[in-house]
């Protein structure tokens, strides 16, 4: 069953007793993901799974929220709980948010699948979608043009724009279009606890660069590729995901 810290608007599900594990799932997603962990570990650990802001049962933020922003809401929710020295395992956007608060509190582990925090350079189409997109918008301001092709923007917006970013609300769209743009990798190195990196070698998302690139850069971390993963390969391969787990923690 749910709970809800009100004060934080942050909705979470616990189950077992004994050492904190936390987990963040990826962006568009929820803690329902991850009920699989939850059971799992029920008998070993207390386990929490989150909602992140803007996800699941947890309410929108009320302004936009950079990976500081969401770093900060989560360290507050932990201590909200006396949740210390956790271990902690994220997915994508998760990861990202992980990787940012092993910076400023402690963990005991991190498990990091899929983790977001490369930026890698944009190709020339993506500037071109970016720049039309913006010169429709200030076409629209002329009243003749909107009147004339009412519906050209929105379907110019939803043929350009991610699944991710079309499938938002408004507040979520300004959040994703900040994070996303967010490059941490200057934060690797600053991971000096024990990492596990489980990453499907078929990822689009986040590719399998950017986990080597965590590994070289991170003190002490592992790299587990999931041979003909995606971007959740711990869901496709769940069996082998949690026989993985088990042996790091």
């Amino acid at each position: 069953m749910s709970k809800y810290i009100k004060e934080l608007d942050i909705s979470y599900e616990t189950l077992g007793q004994g050492k904190p594990f936390i987990i963040f799932h990826g962006w568009g997603c929820s803690k329902e993901m991850f009920k699989f962990l939850l059971d799992h570990y029920k008998n070993k650990y207390k386990v929490y799974a989150f909602d992140l802001p803007g996800f699941g049962g947890s309410k929108e933020p009320k302004s936009v929220m950079n990976t500081e922003a969401y770093c900060d809401r989560m360290i507050e929710a932990l201590e909200y709980l006396g949740i210390e020295n956790p271990i902690g395992l994220g997915h994508s956007f998760g990861g990202r948010i992980l990787i940012k608060m092993s910076t400023k509190i402690k963990f005991d582990k991190l498990i990091l699948t899929g983790s977001a925090g490369v930026v890698d350079p944009k190709p020339l189409r993506y500037y071109v979608k970016v720049y039309t997109y913006k010169g429709l918008k200030k076409c629209y301001k002329i009243g003749l043009v909107k009147k004339l092709f009412p519906t050209l923007l929105d379907k110019y917006r939803k043929n350009a724009g991610s699944a991710d970013y079309n499938n938002a609300s408004e507040m979520m769209k300004q959040v994703l279009s900040v994070s996303v743009n967010e490059d941490i990798r200057g934060d690797f190195s600053k991971v000096t606890v024990p990492t596990l990196l489980i990453w499907g070698d078929k990822d689009s998302a986040t590719p399998l660069s950017h986990a080597k690139l965590m590994e070289k850069e991170m003190q002490d971390a592992g790299l587990v590729i999931f041979e003909g993963g995606t971007h959740f390969a711990f869901l496709e391969q769940g069996n082998r995901f949690l026989t993985v787990l088990d042996a790091f923690i």
